[in-house]
């Protein structure tokens, strides 16, 4: 398992920098630069199980200090992305008292965003003023969910992962809620109802921040609920996370009236860069694969490849086509590897720290 998610994390390093590099760097320097990128993932399986543990703390200090630096050098308004922009404009007009989901980016008028809690889930780091504290600070609370032994490797692939880094310094939020899906998928509440309460309504949130993510919660819900047949507590559990994802709503109702909702939603505007097929058949096969999952490593790896594959359907267009380092290609892009990164590296991290020979 470790070895498939270091050569993915090493094609997305090289990708990253293929797509970005390019408008710099021509020539041998170019090639160089990819090959040193690509190859900064292997020191996972380079560097002792043990040593990763010892140095984990401080490459995840030194990490947050260079985040810092790169907010100062790196100002959001040289952005060519505008994710931070249309999050920022999102909680501005919430303070502001004004209908959040017509905020708009110089780079796009205002849908709404697709899912309601998609912006409003970075509600801290908008109070403070730095966007970048949202991205940074679920990849801090994904760190401290993972078991103590497994955190070595996971902050090792996190480190040296491209996607993420570039993720962090513009901003966005992919990297950010695909943290928060990884910290949910390694929560196991009790049997008490309390704990299956707050376990659905933090899968409410989670769920309704992309798309991609309802596959990897479903497998959850799966190997929870579906493999112990605990039916009572899996309803319990699914209305109250339909509850917390349908809650902007009713608000947004209530405070703006319906006419304005009924125009500027979050559910009339959707959009897919799949046929449509794939994501319903990950959807509908992911419960059941996570039922058929009987531990806890195989759940996250269950997790991992029903949200790695329906990105492939991206990717290997790209690579048969022969655009995969054209900076100008189709729809395929950085942030989309961190779905199913984020999540690979949480399997990973758990199959190499209870074994370190966990190399396929």
């Amino acid at each position: 398992m470790l070895g498939v998610v270091v050569l993915l994390s090493m094609v997305a390093n090289a990708e990253t920098v293929g797509r970005y590099a390019s408008r710099a760097v021509l020539g041998w320097k170019f090639y160089c630069l990819v090959a040193l990128a690509a190859a900064a993932p292997a020191m996972i399986l380079a560097v002792p199980k043990s040593v990763q543990r010892r140095l984990y703390p401080w490459i995840a200090i030194v990490a947050s200090m260079l985040c810092i630096v790169a907010w100062h050098m790196v100002p959001v308004e040289t952005l060519r992305v505008d994710r931070w922009e249309l999050m920022s404009n999102f909680l501005h007009r919430l303070f502001q008292g004004e209908y959040p989901y017509l905020a708009s980016s110089h780079l796009n008028p205002a849908p709404p965003a697709p899912f309601p809690w998609l912006f409003l889930v970075g509600l801290p780091a908008g109070a403070v003023g730095e966007i970048g504290w949202f991205p940074l600070g679920s990849l801090v609370l994904l760190v401290l969910a993972a078991p103590k032994h497994a955190r070595g490797v996971l902050v090792f692939a996190l480190a040296t992962s491209l996607p993420v880094w570039y993720e962090i310094v513009v901003r966005s939020n992919i990297v950010a809620n695909a943290a928060l899906v990884g910290a949910f998928l390694l929560s196991r509440p009790s049997r008490k109802l309390s704990a299956v309460v707050v376990s659905g309504a933090f899968a409410g949130v989670v769920l309704c921040t992309r798309a991609s993510f309802a596959a990897p919660i479903l497998v959850w819900a799966g190997s929870e609920f579906l493999a112990d047949r605990r039916w009572k507590d899996g309803a319990i559990w699914s209305t109250m996370a339909v509850v917390v994802a349908v809650l902007p709503f009713a608000l947004l109702v209530a405070i703006w009236g319906w006419p304005l909702f009924y125009d500027w939603n979050p559910l009339r505007i959707q959009g897919s860069i799949q046929a449509p097929w794939l994501p319903l058949t990950a959807l509908v096969l992911s419960p059941w694969v996570g039922a058929a999952a009987k531990t806890p490593k195989e759940k996250l790896v269950a997790a991992f490849w029903v949200s790695l594959i329906p990105m492939l359907s991206l990717l290997i267009p790209n690579l048969l086509d022969g655009t995969f380092f054209d900076p100008n290609r189709g729809y395929f892009e950085v942030a989309f590897w961190n779905t199913a990164l984020v999540v690979g590296f949480v399997a990973a991290a758990l199959y190499a720290s209870e074994n370190d020979k966990a190399i396929v």
